[in-house]
C-alpha cells in the first residue's frame, strides 16, 4: 500500500509543524517562541482567537512519544497561553484539543469560545474540513490581535 500523505508526516517527512516552520503562512502567523513550542494565531478565525501551539522541539505525533518532563513543560505552554488568550479575548470559555488527524505532529488548537459563536454548547469539529466555515479577520485587526496576545504571553504578564 502506498503511504499517504498522512504516513509521511507522521514519520516527519516534509511535515508542515517541524522545525524550522514558516512564521506566516496561509494558515498561520507567529505570535511568540514558549519553551518548547510556539504560538500561532490561525488564519480561520471563526472562533475569534483561535490558536495554534506548536511543539517545538522535535517530531512527535502522540503525547506517549515525549518524556513526563517534555509533557509537562507543552502543558505549561499551553496554560500561558490561555492564561493569556483569557486575558485579551475574555471569552466564555476556551476548548484545548490535541487532535492530530490533518497534521500528525503535536499541537494544541486552543479555541476560544462564546455564547454567541456559531456552535455554542457543540463542538467545532463536526464537519468535514471543507464544509468548516472560514472566516477571515481585517488585517489590521489580525495585527492588533496578534500584538496583544503576544504581550500577553510575555513572562512579565
Amino acid at each position: 500500500m502506498e503511504a499517504t500523505r498522512w504516513d509521511r508526516w507522521a514519520e516527519g517527512i516534509d511535515c508542515p509543524f517541524d522545525a524550522p516552520r514558516a512564521a506566516s503562512n496561509e494558515y498561520w502567523d507567529f505570535i511568540a517562541a514558549l519553551t518548547v513550542s510556539s504560538l500561532y494565531l490561525s488564519s480561520n478565525q471563526t472562533y475569534r482567537g483561535h490558536c495554534l501551539l506548536v511543539l517545538d522541539i522535535r517530531h512527535a505525533i502522540r503525547p506517549d512519544q515525549l518524556s513526563a518532563e517534555e509533557w509537562a513543560a507543552f502543558c505549561a505552554d499551553l496554560y500561558l497561553a490561555q492564561k493569556a488568550m483569557m486575558r485579551v479575548l475574555q471569552p466564555d470559555h476556551i476548548n484545548a484539543a490535541v487532535l492530530g488527524n490533518v497534521i500528525p505532529h503535536l499541537h494544541w488548537h486552543i479555541v476560544p469560545r462564546t455564547r454567541d459563536d456559531p456552535r455554542w454548547e457543540a463542538p467545532i469539529w463536526t464537519t468535514t474540513e471543507a464544509e468548516m466555515t472560514v472566516t477571515a479577520l481585517a488585517a489590521n485587526e489580525r495585527a492588533e490581535l496578534i500584538e496583544k496576545l503576544r504581550d500577553a504571553v510575555r513572562p512579565s504578564n
